[in-house]
């Protein structure tokens, strides 16, 4: 069965030809000039309703909303359960609305406002005029505002119901528990009517805003080929010209090209410009380096738009034999899933939130994410292509197929997800499929001719997890069979390590008070299916099941506050020690899996990319060791290190770690003592943000006089929050393991964060985080 392959031919003795009459700038520092172009924060001061309105009334400008809530998007209408159930327990109706001034600069400009995301289906109006429906919840959508706003002192009224019922002809349905309402970040665009469009509310095929491939690369060559869509919104012909920059990671020129073009009235045009770099650095997920293309357009001489894309200059591919290659180079990555979800807020948590999971994830070694089985938040693709992680790019779609205008939608949230994403370098595979569902080969077919309509370039790899005959590449579950794959099609193992130890309530579901067995367990299921996972030659890369716990299911190596469990640390230890990564946790490490309790295992398992251990206990030397070589390790860069019948002593384990016989990284344990105090940090170090967005975890250890947590004591925590911050938990949480965590949101206004924490019988805890603008 032939495969629906569109790839672009590259004639290399033309594109020379054209290249080399291109200008090479020399490298100067760059000082970006700007236009009247403006992308608005929108989040702030939305009034909230949840429930139904009699004959829609609120969406009229005079409806009566100052009894409503102020609330700041994202937004979350509904408080969730900690360990809330799959199916949906929040549906139902939000409204949301928002009066805002525009000064008089603003008129004879386009205005957009533009929503990341709305659980499901939003309906938009602006001064009493309903401007768009739009349907599916995690793809963005833009409303042309222009001909309806007022200007100066008048008062402009923007009004959204968000309907949050199951819908059958949705792709969301049947997915994991919806959020609703506004749940991502809102813009106000301002352009000039000569202006770069949306990429996604432009609306064309392979086109639209600003598109750029890499038609070839070698070791001392690189084509960047920029497609710009320009339309000219004015009643009268315009000369457009655009000048585009490539501009280094140090804030340095690197190249120019301009272009020109007569544009008439009401019409549109697509500039094709390529640059030939001889001189680059390239995006690797060991060296992430991002450039940044800065566009300016021109109506005759006066500038009058401009646009900024980031991005990575690199060339992948996907081969049966030869697995994953990214700029030539094999590179089989390890990476895991992500279900987009955060405790009592599920899906409305803010970019600097998203960014940190992102790091957490590097941090721990992996290597890819799949976005699972959803298209998430724009910021957390922005943190991968910083952070060097491979991202395979899902519609939505779980466990479930509808009709007619299902399929309509789900092939609609191809071209949009490939419009949005198509340009971050992290991006490797457009997962265009639904997962786990009864969809037919015509279906797959569609996919695969959409995916490479939308990116005609042989840099577009359609995966899909049937018919491997049709797909680009094959992604499978190892609980599916993916470990006996024996076709021609490249191999991706989608997802392993859980569903095929017994899926829910299975060693593989593991809370961290579940105790030092448990734990150790999981890590064993992950360490044996790795393990088998890397014994597969042909493979380009797997994603274990998950990353990080999601709403009642503890199968992460995180769990839901971003604690980590034993597990975070086997898979941190095939990191290569030799990475140093630039303000992320890297290079080599120890970690002992164990408490050191009088009931503790006495088989030691330690953690480590390190060549060998030294044991030590209250500084007597026990032993020094290798890596394990036992059954299921024999694949693995960095085996375990395993010390049997290791003789109880309380006071201080300690694991050194060497490499070439030099001390590289070394862990410590020591046995817990009597309760002391509570023990207050944060999940991150660095200032808040007083956006009224901003969160972050406060975690409450119960520890002894040495700091070590208590973990068989159950304790209830009183927090307190005061000053730019609020408490989005509840007051009083119980300990896990030792630990009680809240979630503190930021306000608006700058300042300090103070948060307390007691409970009976221990001296009250404080700690404070500055908070700034």
């Amino acid at each position: 069965m032939k495969k629906l392959i569109r790839r672009t031919s590259i004639i290399l003795a033309t594109l020379h030809f054209v290249a080399a009459n291109l200008p090479l700038i020399n490298a100067e520092e760059w000082r970006p000039r700007v236009s009247n172009r403006q992308k608005i924060n929108f989040n702030a001061n939305w009034l909230f309703f949840r429930g139904e309105i009699k004959g829609d009334a609120a969406r009229n400008s005079s409806f009566q909303d100052k009894n409503w809530q102020t609330v700041h998007v994202p937004h979350y209408p509904k408080i969730t359960q900690l360990r809330h159930p799959w199916k949906p327990d929040n549906e139902g109706i939000n409204w949301y609305r928002k009066h805002f001034q525009l000064p008089e600069t603003y008129n004879y400009h386009k205005i957009y406002v533009e929503f990341e995301g709305a659980d499901q289906v939003a309906d938009v109006w602006i001064n009493d005029t309903h401007l768009v429906t739009h349907e599916g919840a995690y793809l963005p959508f833009s409303v042309d505002i222009t001909d309806y706003v007022k200007f100066n002192d008048h008062d402009n009224v923007i009004a959204v119901k968000v309907k949050n019922f199951a819908d059958d002809t949705i792709p969301s349905y049947g997915s994991w528990i919806s959020n609703g309402g506004l749940y991502r970040d809102v813009y106000l665009h301002v352009t000039n009517r000569l202006h770069i469009t949306d990429a996604v509310y432009a609306k064309k095929t392979a086109s639209g805003g600003i598109f750029v491939t890499y038609p070839f690369l070698n070791d001392s060559l690189a084509y960047i080929n920029i497609k710009t869509h320009v339309l000219n919104e004015y009643q009268q012909v315009k000369n457009c010209k655009i000048k585009t920059h490539l501009i280094s990671a140090d804030n340095r020129l690197v190249f120019t090209v301009e272009a020109e073009k007569i544009i008439n009235e009401g019409h549109d045009h697509t500039f094709d410009q390529l640059m030939r770099l001889k001189d680059f650095h390239l995006w690797h997920p060991n060296h992430p380096y991002l450039y940044n293309i800065y566009t300016e357009v021109f109506d005759d001489y006066a500038l009058i738009d401009h646009f900024q894309t980031r991005i990575g200059i690199r060339r992948i591919q996907f081969s049966h034999k030869g697995g994953f290659t990214i700029n030539g180079e094999r590179f089989i990555f390890m990476g895991t899933n992500r279900v987009q979800d955060y405790p009592y807020v599920a899906w409305a948590f803010p970019n600097s939130s998203q960014r940190r999971d992102a790091l957490r994830l590097k941090e721990g070694g992996f290597q890819f994410v799949r976005s699972s089985h959803n298209p998430q938040d724009p910021s957390f693709l922005d943190a991968c292509d910083e952070l060097g992680i491979l991202v395979m790019d899902c519609i939505p779609g779980f466990q479930y197929i509808g009709g007619t205008k299902f399929i309509k939608h789900s092939y609609q949230n191809m071209r949009d997800l490939i419009r949005r994403d198509r340009n971050h370098p992290s991006v490797i595979l457009w997962e265009l499929s639904l997962n786990e569902t009864d969809f037919d080969s015509s279906f797959a077919y569609r996919a695969m001719q959409i995916g490479h309509e939308e990116y005609p370039s042989d840099q577009c790899f359609v995966a899909g997890w049937k018919f491997p005959s049709i797909y680009d590449v094959f992604i499978q579950a190892s609980q599916h069979g993916a470990r006996e794959y024996s076709e021609d099609t490249p191999l991706v193992i989608s997802e392993y390590g859980h569903f095929d130890y017994g899926g829910g309530n299975s060693t593989s579901d593991v809370d961290r008070k579940d105790g030092e067995i448990a734990m150790l367990v999981q890590a064993q299921n992950h360490q044996e299916s790795l393990n088998l996972n890397r014994g597969i030659s042909f493979l380009c890369g797997d994603g274990l099941w998950v990353g990080i716990d999601y709403q009642c299911y503890p199968s992460g190596v995180m769990d839901y506050f971003r604690i980590p469990k034993f597990s975070y640390y086997l898979y941190q230890s095939q990191r290569d020690p030799a990475l140093i990564f630039k303000g992320i946790d890297s290079g080599p490490m120890v970690y002992i899996a164990n408490y050191w309790k009088e009931n503790s295992p006495r088989t030691v398992t330690i953690y480590s990319n390190c060549e060998n251990i030294k044991l030590f206990i209250n500084d007597k030397f026990l032993g020094s060791q290798v890596s394990d070589t036992e059954i299921f390790t024999e694949n693995l860069l960095h085996p375990p290190f395993t010390f049997s019948d290791i003789p109880w002593e309380p006071g201080e384990l300690k694991a050194i770690g060497y490499i070439n016989n030099i001390e590289m990284a070394s862990h410590s344990r020591l046995t817990p003592e009597n309760v002391s105090s509570i023990n207050l940090h944060f999940d991150f170090e660095e200032a808040a943000i007083a956006n009224g967005e901003d969160m972050f975890f406060v975690y409450a250890s119960i520890v002894d006089k040495n700091g070590t947590v208590i973990r068989d004591l159950k304790k209830e925590i009183l927090f307190k929050v005061t000053g730019s911050g609020i408490l989005i938990s509840p007051k009083m949480v119980g300990t896990e393991a030792g630990i009680a965590v809240a979630l503190v949101r930021t306000k608006t206004q700058p300042g300090r964060i103070t948060i307390t924490a007691e409970t009976e019988g221990l001296k009250k805890a404080v700690i404070s985080k500055i908070c700034n603008k």
